[in-house]
């Protein structure tokens, strides 16, 4: 049997948990043991399993690590930094999971090649220690963002994303689904879960919605996407 091993200090427990909920799932059918457990102010996720079977656990838990840090630890890094007034609470949400949307797919990238050749995973670790080009970069959009930002600018900013999606997603019940059905859940980690924050944080071009779609999710799409969101 081999362990993989993932730490985390100084925060709360929801990206720890999501790291054990998507990696215990997705391997709920080896022979594995899957625990968490916490110490002081220190939470630990050990995944133990055949060797065979751990460049596979091992892969999908760096592929997760990396959606928490590029997603998860961006979100705060922004809520942090950016004081913009003249948004509300829910206009600065939006706009923070936006700006983590617009390069998510090279963050992650970036993200992922620094936990290769890691044979465990501290999260504070590799944030504090190894992502320091990509903070800096962070630390460029977020001095780009003008304090004055309205309402407007942020249609604007929003309306550019979405002209520059590619692919689609499915809504139903709620919940979104890439391309090949699989359920999407990384705006979790901006803090709360949402259907409007997952269509961003996917990027697509376009969005098919099944069923009854809840009030705030449509006038999103019907706003953003318009005749890109489809109502079946």
């Amino acid at each position: 049997m081999e362990e993989i091993t993932i730490v985390q200090n100084g925060y709360d427990a929801a990206y720890m948990s999501y790291l054990y909920t998507r990696v215990k799932e997705r391997f709920s059918f080896l022979p594995a043991t899957c625990r968490m457990e916490k110490q002081g102010d220190c939470y630990r996720i050990g995944f133990s399993t055949q060797k065979e079977y751990c460049p596979y656990v091992r892969k999908f838990a760096e592929e997760n690590i990396a959606d928490v840090l590029s997603v998860g630890y961006k979100t705060r890094f922004f809520q942090r930094r950016l004081r913009i007034p003249l948004l509300d609470e829910q206009e600065k949400s939006l706009l923070i999971t936006a700006l983590v949307a617009a390069d998510y797919k090279d963050d992650k990238t970036h993200v992922f090649r620094k936990l290769r050749g890691l044979k465990n995973y501290c999260l504070d670790g590799v944030y504090n220690f190894c992502l320091g080009d990509l903070k800096k970069r962070w630390e460029g959009v977020a001095d780009y963002v003008p304090t004055d930002m309205n309402a407007d600018a942020l249609d604007e900013f929003i309306g550019y994303l979405v002209e520059d999606g590619e692919g689609k997603a499915f809504l139903k019940s709620g919940k979104v689904y890439d391309e090949d059905y699989r359920p999407l859940t990384k705006s979790a980690l901006t803090g709360k879960a949402s259907a409007v924050g997952e269509i961003l944080l996917s990027g697509v071009e376009r969005v098919y919605c099944f069923g009854d779609t809840d009030r705030q999710t449509q006038a999103f799409l019907k706003k953003y996407y318009q005749e890109k969101a489809v109502f079946c």
